[in-house]
């Protein structure tokens, strides 16, 4: 029911994906504009190793190469970043600058405009009204800071952890051979660490949104919020995560990535709408999936009577 309704509201407030791309567009534009500062001096360095021209090389003979061929010269790239970055310390502090941007300043930032798009949201599934991104951005902006912030310390062992899997993935890949295996069970594993980080803390931003807590009070609402159907919600997270990945794929390879402009904003959207719908069904709230439908679904207590009555029975 949660992949139903949450397709069926995407379709309703396709526009909300235009307007998230548009936010993402200003968020990466400032993450330019303050990054290219530290970065062309690193780039002007690398090019003149011949690091660029090795990339080049190595993604226009991907497919013609072996597997492990193609992992020994990845890992000639990386090693020669490595050197450089460790022969220049300026070059290193900009290095350092740049990840501590794209890890920590990047994603609060995108995290940020969950809580606008979650408001939205709210108001279509209540009474059929739209209301506009902006608005519920500015109107939320400190509550959204706070909640960005306090959800990055909080979701920081999950991060590591995705952060280990896919280091171990991409390693294991440059090794290659028999390693390929335990590159893709490193994968494996990393969509199921993001799939129950998602379930763990799914009722958090729709707490705000909904009952208009502050994070830490929403934070522990949203543990009583899912502690009744945790399974229901990680299996069908998870169902999105390999769906948003095959789906991603797919329109990547036929339109050479270009569609990742529009596919990627969905996706995001899609997660954001999957909780609200998530958080709707565990308690109960009736809500419009279209100006004309409704979906009324039954509590846990409704639930469990029901389940007592055909016991009885």
């Amino acid at each position: 029911m949660i992949f139903k309704n949450t397709f069926r509201l995407i379709v309703s407030n396709f526009s909300s994906v235009w307007k998230l791309l548009l936010y993402y567009v200003i968020c990466i534009a400032l993450t330019v504009l303050v990054c290219g500062w530290f970065l062309v001096p690193l780039i002007r360095e690398l090019s003149a190793a011949g690091v660029f021209a090795s990339i080049v090389d190595f993604f226009s003979q991907i497919f013609s190469r072996p597997v492990v061929e193609s992992a020994e010269v990845l890992s000639e790239i990386w090693s020669n970043i490595m050197e450089i970055l460790q022969a220049n310390v300026s070059l290193k502090f900009n290095s350092i600058f740049i990840m501590a941007w794209m890890l920590f300043v990047l994603p609060l930032t995108i995290k940020m405009g969950e809580l606008a798009c979650g408001e939205v949201l709210y108001g279509y599934m209540t009474s059929a009204v739209k209301y506009g991104f902006t608005g519920r951005y500015i109107k939320n902006f400190s509550k959204s800071f706070v909640f960005a912030l306090v959800s990055f310390f909080v979701g920081l062992i999950f991060n590591i952890l995705m952060l280990t899997c896919f280091y171990f993935a991409v390693h294991f890949f440059i090794i290659g051979g028999l390693n390929i295996a335990l590159a893709v069970l490193c994968l494996a594993l990393l969509c199921v660490l993001c799939a129950l980080k998602i379930a763990t803390f799914s009722a958090w931003m729709p707490s705000i949104a909904v009952l208009d807590l502050d994070a830490f009070r929403a934070l522990r609402m949203n543990f009583k919020t899912i502690k009744r159907n945790f399974l229901s919600i990680f299996s069908n997270m998870l169902l999105f995560i390999i769906f948003a990945i095959v789906f991603n794929l797919v329109f990547a390879v036929f339109t050479a990535t270009i569609s990742l402009f529009i596919t990627l904003p969905l996706t995001a959207f899609a997660f954001i709408v999957a909780r609200m719908v998530a958080f709707f069904f565990s308690h109960g709230m009736k809500f419009y999936v279209y100006p004309d439908m409704v979906i009324s679904p039954k509590t846990f207590e409704e639930q469990d009577c029901i389940s007592q009555m055909k016991h009885l029975i």
